[in-house]
């Protein structure tokens, strides 16, 4: 009985442990199903978390609605030549902000069709396009159909940016993102977003917005965009560095072409049209306009400074100074963008040949052998030097950087060249390229027309239009006047021989051709440039009323007080002789170089405009109408003359050609009816120049600059008379005194001259008396009196 009870409560027990393991053995599925609920409900509820937390700005505050009024990018001042034509720009990003009517149809459907196709139909967020994004993009990789992101909301990013959260850096990002492109969307209309993204979005190379990036890449503004140019853009916003079409042109035309599909599949482009495009050859005119690049960047970098100087003295509507770099000015100046292209292509045409024969002229030999530490003193200078020194090397430890080979860029005319060489060999490389200066300005206005201030602005930013050189003989022109005013005449006759300034060390000055004797004309002596004559003129003159006329004139450097000014020994600027040359051009009177006319805001309001440049009265009307006509002598016949010859320039001219001891520096200055112009070559440092002053003096280094400038001036019919047609007429009596021979052999030879002092009276007072008839009614040729009374003087 007890061995039965036992069996039966094992029987009993075995039945209560049967529902236990049916219990146990519950579908796998529900427990997922009921863990994925939980998850999403704890997902939920971290999401909605988070969302709040990002909502109430724990993560930093939200853009406000009145923020995203008041969206201003930094946008780039640009700089205008007076015809209107971009020269340059001033920037911290290089953004130029463009309205939505100038912004073309393509550009607009590109960017839809790559970035956002259902951009009109979304108000912020494309919830459609989540899972395309999800299953397309994310899962199978193909990227074809864009990114997650709505136009709106990488608007967004580029406005605001993105902060860096840790492991929540994606999901709060994002959630600012959502949250800011729906209110963006609330804020501005679609036209508004596409205009504010296409003027903020980056297209590398610190370029931001369609209307800088088709200037960099095109040289055009938006409008003028092709449907395939647009494409490239566009393209570049996937990726600005990748997609660069300078830098990687096969795989731009790759992402152009994978655009110009998009824009097919919605309806933008017609299927027989996209076969056409797509074979289209990638073609560039890339263009930078900021610092070295762009025209005119010498004068750019000059002006910087001024203009800085005139916006501290505005005033915003926030009190605070208009910003050079971010307020989008517009900056009007007075060079003319095509006298300023010819001066650069004349600067460059001109110095690369003179620069290959000057290296053939040195071949072999260095021009500083004499000086032992020239090059260690001007490797001192370099920038390589400075982070050495500041870095605590010793000098020998320089040294040894210095002598040691390594890879290098050096300067050439075809473009940078890479090389290996010692920097130190570098260092001499570069102080044999020979540097320039030019610089152009219409002599009534003021206004700076032409403004060059070396070969290369990237590789030699000196600026030797304000540079300061011994001036040679183009200093002579304001011994004459001095002369001329203490009541010397153009046909004076001056000896030639040499003379000796006892006062002043036994200096005597020597005549370039070793030439003495016989007696030359004051004018003789200007047009050939002779120092003698020049010397005997200051003798007679003093040194101080050449020093005070050039001061009158502008020249504001310092001028030495001994004789020796009368051949040019001061060192003065090309900016300053320009200017003093205006007086020769402009019957007497001289006149302030005018850069900036005026500055504009964005909104177009004139925050500055130059006043009329006012001339100042410097010589009277004989003395300046009689320098003017000796100084187109010496370019007719004289030291100048092979402008006429070689150059064939037509326009009535006067000019005055310089070159300082050992031909060091070589200078031309030139005066037309309405402009005055000027060059200077030389080295780096005065060690470096010709041997010969046949290769060295300015009528072969620096007249060619002019020449070729006023030559391709003159004939360019886009600048009609820019150089004016004709000086004004001579008074009777400076016409007759002007007529005498340039050089006599002795004083006897012209025993003509002085028979005929009673002749000239009278023929003062026909031709006065001929003038006067004229005016009370009988017209007479503009050219009849003088073309008689010329004939008449080669009859007698």
């Amino acid at each position: 009985m007890a061995s039965k009870k036992s069996t039966s409560k094992k029987s009993v027990s075995k039945k209560k442990s049967n529902p236990k393991k049916k219990k146990q053995q519950k579908p796998i599925w529900k427990k997922i199903v009921r863990l994925s609920i939980y998850a999403i409900i704890l997902g939920a509820v971290l999401l909605f978390a988070l969302f709040g937390s990002v909502y109430i700005g724990l993560f930093g505050k939200l853009p406000t609605a009145e923020d995203l009024k008041d969206i201003k990018n930094d946008n780039a001042s640009e700089v205008f030549s007076s015809d209107g034509v971009v020269l340059g720009k001033y920037f911290v990003q290089n953004r130029s902000s463009v309205s939505y009517d100038d912004i073309p149809k393509v550009v607009i459907n590109a960017l839809v069709a790559t970035e956002d196709s259902r951009f009109f139909e979304h108000e912020g967020i494309d919830f459609y396009s989540i899972p395309r994004v999800v299953i397309k993009t994310a899962i199978l990789g193909d990227r074809t159909g864009g990114g997650g992101s709505t136009i709106s909301q990488q608007l967004v990013k580029n406005l605001f940016g993105r902060q860096n959260y840790g492991a929540l850096s994606m999901p709060v990002n994002k959630l600012k993102e959502n949250i800011t492109a729906l209110k963006l969307e609330e804020t501005y209309n679609k036209e508004e977003i596409i205009t504010l993204y296409l003027n903020t979005v980056s297209f590398g190379e610190n370029v931001y917005g369609i209307k800088a990036a088709g200037q960099r890449f095109f040289g055009k503004n938006p409008e003028q965009l092709s449907t395939e140019e647009a494409a490239t853009l566009i393209g570049m916003l996937k990726a600005n560095t990748s997609y660069n079409p300078r830098l990687h042109p096969e795989k731009s035309k790759e992402r152009r072409n994978t655009v110009l599909a998009l824009m097919a599949q919605q309806g933008d482009i017609e299927p027989d049209k996209l076969q056409e495009l797509l074979e289209k050859p990638l073609t560039l005119d890339y263009q930078k306009m900021e610092g070295q690049f762009g025209s005119a960047p010498y004068l750019r970098a000059m002006i910087e400074g001024e203009l800085n100087e005139i916006l501290s003295k505005t005033q915003k509507e926030n009190n605070e100074p208009y910003s050079l770099y971010s307020d989008g000015l517009r900056i009007e100046i007075s060079i003319n963008s095509i006298l300023q292209a010819e001066a650069e292509k004349s600067v460059r045409q001109n110095m690369k040949k003179l620069q290959e024969s000057f290296d053939q002229h040195w071949k072999g030999k260095e021009p500083w052998a004499k000086y032992r530490d020239f090059i260690w003193n001007e490797a001192k200078k370099s920038e390589r030097y400075k982070r050495l020194a500041a870095a605590k090397k010793t000098e020998a430890e320089i040294k040894a950087n210095f002598n040691q080979k390594t890879k290098l860029l050096v300067f050439s005319y075809d473009g940078l060249k890479p090389v290996e060489m010692t920097p130190m060999d570098s260092v001499a490389y570069h102080q044999m390229i020979l540097q320039t200066g030019f610089l152009a300005m219409d002599s009534h206005t003021g206004d700076v027309l032409a403004y060059v201030g070396g070969i290369d602005f990237g590789y030699f930013p000196y600026d030797h239009v304000y540079g300061k050189r011994q001036v040679g003989s183009t200093f002579k022109p304001f011994v004459y006047t001095a002369a001329l005013e203490a009541g010397i005449k153009p046909c004076d006759y001056i000896d030639n021989e040499q003379l000796i300034f006892s006062n002043y060390d036994d200096w005597s000055p020597e005549n370039a051709d070793g030439k003495y004797g016989g007696y030359y004309s004051v004018k003789g002596g200007l047009t050939y440039s002779v120092n003698t004559v020049a010397a005997r003129l200051i003798s007679q003159t003093g040194p101080e009323p050449v020093r005070r006329l050039a001061a009158r004139a502008g020249i504001e450097s310092y001028l030495p007080k001994g004789p020796s000014i009368a051949l040019g020994v001061a060192d003065i600027s090309l900016f300053e002789m320009v200017r003093a040359y205006t007086m020769f051009g402009n019957e007497g009177k001289s006149t302030k170089p005018v850069f900036i006319k005026r500055i504009k805001a964005a909104n177009g309001d004139v925050l500055y405009e130059a006043k009329q440049a006012k001339a100042k009265p410097v010589l009277d009307l004989y003395t300046a109408h009689a320098m003017r006509s000796m100084l187109e002598m010496a370019v007719d016949s004289g030291t100048a003359r092979s402008i006429r010859s070689r150059f064939n320039v037509r326009t009535p001219l006067g000019g005055k050609t310089g070159t300082t001891q050992n031909n060091a520096d070589g200078w031309f200055m030139a005066l037309s009816p309405r402009v005055v112009c000027g060059a200077w070559v030389g080295g780096q440092s005065p060690v470096v120049r010709f041997r010969s002053t046949a290769l060295g003096q300015g009528a072969a280094t620096a007249l060619p600059i002019v020449a070729t400038w006023l030559k391709n001036v003159e004939t360019n019919k886009d600048v009609p008379n820019i150089l004016g047609r004709s000086f004004p007429e001579n008074s009777i009596d400076l016409e007759l005194d002007l007529l005498c021979p340039l050089f006599i052999e002795s004083r006897t030879e012209n025993f003509l001259e002085n028979l005929f002092d009673n002749d000239r009276k009278q023929e003062r007072r026909e031709i006065k008396a001929k003038r006067d008839s004229s005016s009370s009614g009988a017209e007479e040729d503009d050219e009849g009196w003088i073309r008689k009374l010329f004939d008449k003087l080669k009859k007698d």
